[in-house]
């Protein structure tokens, strides 16, 4: 029989609803083995994340131990300068310094201080009680007795106060005037002679003004230049030039 005259085998049709669930099923195949690969990463990665943390809270741990060991020393009088008396002078107090675990009594500091956030400064009278507040919280700070000029230009740049809820910068005398007239401060040139003069308005005068918030130095902190601020000694004049030194570049 020739090719031409050979049976041609009848069409196998499928029905439709076969086809319908044959396409469900290689579509619930597809998101099962999407979801399966979605689960073995999500896996993965939390143990990444379990074994990271575990670490972190280890290294954390330590670190608390080895801020609260210092605050014993020096509570207890045994780290140097632990006895140190305030001075009355105004000083210049920036935040240098953070880490991902600070211990609870240092944190407190920080907080009465403003000093919060990286780069961040205020004024303060260096009386015995702030004296306490400094050493408590010296590794995360340099401070030191800033000039007239220092005084000025950060007051000028960089002043700013909370006005329903927001922060707002000192350029207008009227807001000044507004909130400190009462006491005799109308002006900015005003809040500058209470700050550098620590008159009988200071207190009422810096917490009137939010803490400053400065830039990094241009060349960023360089450690052992921190080491020598913050473990200085008696040399008043060096360290003023440093505190100087500082907001000038970071103004």
């Amino acid at each position: 029989m020739s090719d031409s005259n050979r049976a041609i085998p009848a069409p196998i049709y499928v029905a439709e609803t076969l086809l319908k669930k044959r396409k469900t099923n290689e579509k619930g195949a597809a998101i099962k083995a999407r979801q399966r690969l979605e689960l073995k990463k999500t896996k993965k990665d939390l143990r990444k994340t379990q074994f990271k943390r575990a670490d972190e809270f280890i290294r954390d741990h330590r670190l608390t131990e080895k801020q609260g060991k210092r605050l014993r020393a020096l509570s207890q009088g045994k780290l140097k300068g632990s006895n140190r008396k305030g001075d009355g002078k105004l000083v210049f107090v920036a935040r240098i310094k953070t880490e991902s675990a600070i211990h609870p009594k240092i944190k407190k500091t920080l907080g009465k201080l403003r000093l919060l956030k990286m780069n961040s400064g205020v004024f303060a009278v260096c009386d015995d009680s702030t004296i306490k507040d400094l050493q408590r919280i010296e590794p995360y700070v340099t401070y030191g007795s800033p000039s007239l000029k220092t005084v000025r230009d950060l007051v000028m740049k960089r002043g700013a106060t909370m006005i329903k809820g927001a922060r707002m910068p000192l350029s207008d005398n009227a807001m000044i005037e507004e909130a400190l007239g009462k006491h005799g401060v109308i002006c900015l040139e005003d809040i500058v002679h209470e700050i550098v003069n620590t008159g009988e308005n200071f207190d009422v005068v810096s917490k009137f003004l939010v803490p400053f918030e400065l830039n990094d130095p241009i060349k960023g902190w360089r450690q052992k230049k921190l080491k020598e601020i913050t473990e200085r000694t008696n040399e008043e004049e060096s360290v003023e030039d440093d505190i100087n030194k500082l907001v000038e570049v970071m103004n």
